[in-house]
C-alpha cells in the first residue's frame, strides 16, 4: 500500500494594488494541519487532508491550494481538484463566475474571526507509477481574478498512521416480476409521392419503392417473429399546410385510405386489424419545426401566426403576407417532411424462460421485459464484464427506466466513478437505495459529513448494507 503523510507549509495570499503593478506576495497564510495522508483504496489513489484555517482572508481575495501527485523521476503527475479559501466577496464571485470553471473544486468561505475546518478527500484511478510519487501543493494567491504561482512545497512527514481500505457497498433493486402482457410497438414514417391532387398509390413512382419498403420491413419484422402476436396496425396520413384546408383534409383521408387498400391488396397486412385515418394538415409538425429550426427566416413571425387562434386558411394567408421570405423557405425545406404517413404496428410478446431469454436477448432484446433482462444478468453475476454488458444494453433500450439507472449507478460506484453514478441517479425515483448510493457519491466527492447523513437515512429506511458502510467510514476516524 502506498502511504505518504504530511503537513502543509504556509502559503501566500496577495492584495491587488490599485496602480495595477504586478501582484506580490504579502501575507503568510497559516493553516493548522490536523491530519494528512495518501493511500490506495479500492484501486484508487486517495488524498485525505484535514485542516483548520485560522487566519482571515483579505476582502476580494482567495487563497488556493492545488494538490499534485508527482513522480520526480519520470515527471508524470496528476492534479487533484483545488481548494479555494475565499473571503466573503470572493465566495460570491466563485458561485457566480468560477463554479463552472472549477466544478470539482472545494470552495469555502472564511469568516473573519472564526476558524474554518477543511475536510478534503479526493480520489483518482491508481496507476503503478504512483508507487514512488510524492504529494506536492502548488501555492496560489488570487486577487481580481489574477492567479500568481507562489512555488510548490512537498508535504513533509507528519505522523505514522496506516489508512485501512474502505470498502463501498452500493446497492440496486431487481424489478418485480411482470404481471401483465408485454406490449410493444414497431413505429415508422414513410414519405409517399402522389401526383398533383391525386391519391392513387403508384408503387414505382419517384421514391415510392423505398418508402413502401419501409412499411413492408416494419410489418414483416413483427410478422416473422414467432414469439409475438400482432394486435393491430394504425396508419395516419398528413398533408402540409399550404392550399385550402378542406382540400388538404380530403387528400390526406383519401391517400391514407388508398394506402390501407394497397397494403391489404398485396397481402402484407393479411390477418392484421388495420385502422387508417387522414389527419389533414400537419400543423403540429410545422410548429415543432418553427420552434427547433433557428435558420428559418422570419421564424418568430411565422411562429406567432401559427400559434394564433386564426383559422388554418387565415394563418396561411397571414404568413404569406407578413413573412413571405420565411413562408417560401418553409415551402421548399420544411413542408416536404410534413407530408408523411406515420404507422404503428402494435403486438404482444409471450414470456420467456431463462434459456430462451439468452437467445432473444441476442436477436431481439426489445421482446424481453426488464425483469427478464435482470434474470439473465443474474446468471452472470460472477462475471462482472458480462453482467455490465447486459445491463448497459438494457439501458440503451430503456434509458429512462428507474431500475436500470439505479443499477447503472451501482455498477459505476463499484468502479469508484462518482460523477457517472450521479448522472444515472438523477433519473432514479426516490427510494432508500437511491439515498444509499447518493451517500456513497458524497463520500467519493469528499463530503464525508453529508455521506454519513444520507447513509444513516438509508439505514433508517431499511437498507441493510448501510450499517456496514457506516462501520467502514469509522475505520480511519
Amino acid at each position: 500500500m502506498l502511504l505518504l503523510l504530511g503537513g502543509l507549509l504556509p502559503i501566500h495570499a496577495s492584495v491587488a494594488p490599485k496602480d495595477n503593478k504586478p501582484i506580490q506576495p504579502r501575507l503568510d497564510y497559516m493553516l493548522k494541519i490536523n491530519s494528512s495522508a495518501i493511500a490506495v483504496v479500492d484501486s484508487n489513489i486517495v488524498v485525505s487532508l484535514q485542516m483548520t484555517a485560522i487566519q482571515d482572508v483579505p476582502i476580494a481575495q482567495s487563497v488556493i491550494l492545488s494538490p499534485e501527485l508527482i513522480d520526480t523521476v519520470t515527471m508524470r503527475q496528476i492534479d487533484f481538484p483545488v481548494i479555494f479559501i475565499n473571503s466573503r466577496n470572493q465566495q460570491i464571485y466563485f458561485e457566480r463566475k468560477l463554479k463552472n470553471d472549477y466544478p470539482d473544486a472545494l470552495a469555502l468561505r472564511k469568516k473573519n474571526g472564526k476558524d474554518l475546518k477543511i475536510d478534503y478527500l479526493r480520489s483518482a484511478k491508481y496507476e503503478p507509477w504512483m508507487q514512488n510519487a510524492v504529494l506536492k501543493v502548488k501555492k496560489l494567491s488570487c486577487a481580481c481574478n489574477k492567479l500568481k504561482n507562489r512555488g510548490e512545497n512537498e508535504l513533509p512527514a507528519f505522523e505514522k498512521k496506516v489508512i485501512e481500505e474502505i470498502k463501498l457497498f452500493p446497492v440496486y433493486v431487481v424489478p418485480p416480476a411482470d404481471n401483465g402482457q408485454k406490449v410493444r410497438e414497431e413505429k415508422g414514417s414513410a414519405y409517399l409521392c402522389f401526383k398533383l391532387n391525386k391519391w392513387d398509390i403508384i408503387p414505382d413512382y419517384m421514391t415510392n419503392p423505398t418508402e413502401l419498403q419501409k412499411i413492408f420491413n416494419s410489418v414483416n419484422i413483427v410478422k416473422n417473429d414467432s414469439d409475438v402476436t400482432i394486435t393491430n396496425m394504425v396508419i395516419e396520413g398528413y398533408a402540409s399546410p399550404e392550399g385550402p384546408n378542406g382540400h388538404n383534409e380530403m387528400l390526406s383521408q383519401k391517400r391514407t385510405q388508398a394506402l390501407r387498400d394497397y397494403l391489404q391488396k398485396i397481402g402484407i397486412t393479411q390477418g392484421i386489424r388495420l385502422n387508417a385515418s387522414g389527419k389533414g394538415e400537419n400543423w403540429g409538425g410545422f410548429m415543432d419545426a418553427l420552434r427547433n429550426n433557428m435558420v428559418i427566416p422570419q421564424r418568430n413571425t411565422l411562429l406567432s401566426i401559427a400559434n394564433s387562434n386564426l383559422s388554418l386558411d387565415e394563418k396561411e394567408k397571414r404568413m404569406k403576407a407578413e413573412a413571405p421570405e420565411g413562408f417560401r423557405y418553409c415551402l421548399e425545406t420544411v413542408f416536404p417532411a410534413l407530408r408523411c404517413t406515420n404507422y404503428i404496428v402494435t403486438y404482444t410478446v409471450r414470456p420467456f424462460t431463462l434459456e430462451e431469454s439468452e437467445r432473444v436477448f441476442e436477436k431481439r432484446p426489445i421482446n424481453l421485459s426488464i425483469n427478464e433482462i435482470y434474470r439473465l444478468a443474474d446468471k452472470y453475476a460472477s462475471n462482472q464484464e458480462k453482467y455490465y454488458s447486459i445491463i448497459r444494453k438494457a439501458y440503451l433500450l430503456y434509458p429512462d427506466d428507474s431500475y436500470i439507472n439505479l443499477t447503472m449507478a451501482y455498477l459505476e460506484l463499484q468502479k469508484g466513478n462518482a460523477k457517472e453514478a450521479a448522472g444515472y441517479l438523477e433519473k432514479v425515483k426516490d427510494c432508500p437505495e437511491k439515498t444509499m448510493n447518493e451517500g456513497i457519491v458524497a463520500y467519493l466527492n469528499g463530503d464525508l459529513k453529508n455521506a454519513i447523513l444520507l447513509i444513516e437515512q438509508a439505514k433508517n429506511q431499511g437498507v441493510k448494507e448501510a450499517a456496514q458502510q457506516l462501520q467502514e467510514f469509522k475505520k480511519n476516524n
